[in-house]
């Protein structure tokens, strides 16, 4: 039996330099991405910053009023966490928001999906109605799916108060023990859906709503469908909404029904768009039960805080006269709004078209 050749030297030096480099070579890959990753969220940093700028400047260019103090981002390694000691967006109407140290963070290998939290709360900025303090416990949001149409987004608030600023309007609510809404792509991916519940919400004294609800909570499920929700283009709101409208764009709605004590409204179906004034167009047939027992509302008539007054009364009046129980058409129709055939004033608005618009637009800020 023959005994096998001892090994050439030149074959074991290469086993010794291929034990060497499968030591070596993981440690190089690691100093590498240790050198590349700082990098790599620096440049994450920088994009967003360019978008945040940019943003700001579309909108100032399309009317908004645009104001970041504070703005930081932070977060690294793995996060990139973007903070606002203010945030003011208002749009040329005047309606928007406004936060105090406001922060949002995404997660650096999901950068599409960014959640926001409002700690101290925000304020609800309602144009001429004046603005309404929100408070939770937190107030909490999410964004993801920014490249479709619609977004993903999803706000929720638990022990939510509000509570209308020195002047304005009353608000229809002074607190809910949970407040969820939600905007997403329909399952079918041939619309959008927007979902709202309100739950156990306490309705203001100056409500004109109080009358009928009285010391019952009110509890509220909303669904609605939108049309064409790829049709949501343009530079601002007002541009982006009659885009929409012009191209067929509608909100169905497919469930409402909200409920205090022995009051309840409720609809399986209608829908509404916008003219080219950007005010409601579209019917809306509803199912309203009242107890015999609510009293006849007066029915004031002017000024335009009164439009939901007289909404409510003249719906109360038409479901007494009913016995209670009324099915009733809110129709929206040449800018004016109008239940069962009587006129109850001009249709609310959508959008506000640059023509009706006094003010120039405002500029853009940053701190």
């Amino acid at each position: 039996m023959q005994t096998p050749p001892p090994l050439l030297a030149t074959d074991d030096g290469l086993r010794k330099r291929k034990r060497y480099l499968g030591l070596i070579l993981p440690n190089l890959v690691m100093v590498a991405l240790l050198i590349s990753y700082p990098i790599y969220w620096v440049a994450a940093r920088e994009v967003l910053l360019a978008r945040l700028d940019q943003t700001a400047a579309d909108l100032g260019r399309a009317g908004y009023s645009v104001t970041r103090t504070g703005q930081s981002v932070g977060g690294f390694p793995f996060r990139l966490h973007l903070h606002f000691d203010r945030l003011r967006v208002a749009g040329p109407s005047g309606w928007g928001v406004d936060a105090q140290n406001l922060d949002a963070q995404a997660y650096l290998h999901a950068p599409g999906r960014w959640v926001l939290v409002a700690g101290q709360g925000l304020t609800l900025l309602r144009g001429p109605g004046g603005g309404v303090s929100v408070q939770g416990n937190p107030l909490r949001a999410s964004i993801a799916g920014m490249k479709e149409a619609p977004w993903r987004i999803v706000v929720e608030g638990e022990g939510v108060r509000f509570q209308p600023l020195a002047q304005a309007r009353p608000f229809t609510l002074t607190q809910a023990e949970r407040i969820d809404v939600l905007l997403r792509p329909a399952p079918d991916r041939t619309g959008g859906q927007i979902m709202a519940r309100i739950t156990k919400g306490v309705v203001s004294p100056q409500s004109a709503l109080k009358p009928l609800t009285g010391q019952t909570p009110l509890n509220l499920d909303l669904a609605i469908r939108i049309t064409r929700p790829d049709r949501f283009k343009g530079k601002g709101w007002a541009a982006t909404a009659r885009a929409w409208a012009k191209d067929g764009g509608r909100f169905q709605v497919v469930r409402l029904r909200a409920e205090a004590g022995a009051a309840s409204l409720s609809a399986d179906a209608g829908a509404v768009t916008a003219d080219d004034q950007g005010r409601w167009s579209g019917a809306l047939p509803l199912r309203l039960s009242l107890p015999l027992t609510t009293a006849l509302l007066p029915m004031r008539i002017s000024g335009p805080a009164e439009f939901t007054v007289r909404l409510v009364a003249v719906a109360a009046a038409l479901a007494r006269g009913a016995g209670g129980r009324l099915p009733l058409t809110l129709t929206f129709s040449g800018g004016r709004i109008g239940l069962n055939g009587l006129p109850i004033g001009a249709a609310p608005r959508l959008y506000t078209p640059a023509n009706a618009v006094s003010a120039g637009p405002p500029a853009a800020a940053r701190p």
